[in-house]
């Protein structure tokens, strides 16, 4: 198949070895419904068969394009390649070892169209393993108010199932930190425009040993950490917090992946945090009580597990938090209290 006018989709694929998946990505997006696109795969100097599988999907459809790079210059480098070389009012990313779903470039194309003001439009995943079998399911926000407090914390999307315009990737100057660039990249476009996720599976993302994600994780955790910190920043209007801050509360939201011991008599301040951020950002958006009620519960669990980090500092004021989450969330605390009974 030829094109015979500018792409409306640019999708966008660095790859390094992945001879194992990369035909199954490949013919997932060459069977979409939506037709009007191009395919740039960036080939980061792969060593194993990974180049001869592309050159021969370039032969069988014209829509793909394939930059080889001389040396490996890992995956940001790599997408930003892809993303200066493309013509596409759009851009789609995709992973190598991931499945898109037949319909997916025609429903985020068609939700960027009506919605003008969205930047970023994401999907729900399926979670696969190796064989393809499908172990889970990831329902990510789908409301831009939501999205934004839970970006404060974290990603709120699969990377590889975000289509983006490529006229604010460029205005925010593509990916640019090593690790966790996907995080850093829709933080700074969601402070441009809106965000949002199509409440519908549409994409499957594989897991299994050989990632390179899998082998990278303190690394991406030092990235993290300063993007929850320049979001956390941006809501506050730039006041600057302390990054021990930050570190406590990213390890009470995910029990405790470090040691931060050394710092738990700061856990009054984190709480303390906690609470500005929840009252600003609450202050500036207009939710439903659907909505509401998710970034209440996220906030009880956040002060819930201070609380717990505060009372190993200080049992008496760890235990005057407690009270105070009981008297403000007090069928949420007496469900707590009955799963750790349990």
């Amino acid at each position: 198949m030829h094109l015979d006018k500018k792409p409306a989709i640019s999708i966008t694929l660095p790859v390094y070895n992945c001879e194992d998946h990369i035909a199954e990505a490949i013919e997932s997006i060459l069977n979409q419904t939506f037709t009007n696109f191009e395919f740039i795969i960036v080939n980061d100097a792969s060593t194993d068969n990974t180049y001869k599988i592309l050159e021969k999907y370039k032969k069988i459809d014209s829509r793909i394009r394939i930059i080889t790079n001389k040396q490996n210059l890992k995956q940001t480098k790599s997408a930003t390649i892809a993303c200066q070389n493309s013509q596409g009012t759009y851009l789609a990313r995709m992973d190598a070892d991931d499945i898109a779903l037949p319909k997916r470039l025609e429903k985020q194309y068609r939700f960027l169209e009506e919605n003008p003001s969205y930047g970023i439009v994401g999907s729900w995943t399926d979670t696969i393993i190796e064989n393809g079998n499908v172990v889970g399911q990831w329902k990510t926000s789908e409301n831009n108010d939501v999205l934004i407090w839970d970006q404060l914390f974290g990603v709120g999307f699969a990377h590889s199932s975000v289509m983006m315009r490529r006229n604010l990737v460029e205005q925010v100057g593509y990916y640019q930190t090593i690790q966790s660039e996907d995080y850093d990249l829709w933080s700074k476009i969601s402070q441009i425009s809106k965000i949002a996720n199509i409440p519908e599976v549409l994409q499957q993302k594989r897991v299994w040993g050989g990632q390179l994600a899998l082998r990278v994780v303190q690394k991406n955790l030092e990235c993290h950490l300063q993007i929850m910190k320049s979001n956390m920043e941006f809501l506050l209007q730039d006041r600057s917090i302390d990054p021990d801050l930050i570190d406590i509360i990213f390890s009470t939201i995910n029990e405790n992946q470090f040691n931060v011991e050394t710092k738990i008599y700061k856990a009054g301040n984190a709480l303390a945090l906690i609470k500005i951020i929840y009252s600003s950002h609450i202050s500036k958006v207009n939710l439903s009580s659907k909505d509401k009620k998710k970034i209440k519960v996220d906030l009880f669990q956040i002060l819930y597990q201070l609380a717990i980090m505060k009372y190993s500092s200080s049992s008496l004021n760890g235990v005057f938090e407690f009270l105070k989450l009981l008297f403000r969330f007090p069928k949420l605390f007496i469900y707590r209290l009955f799963q750790n009974i349990i």
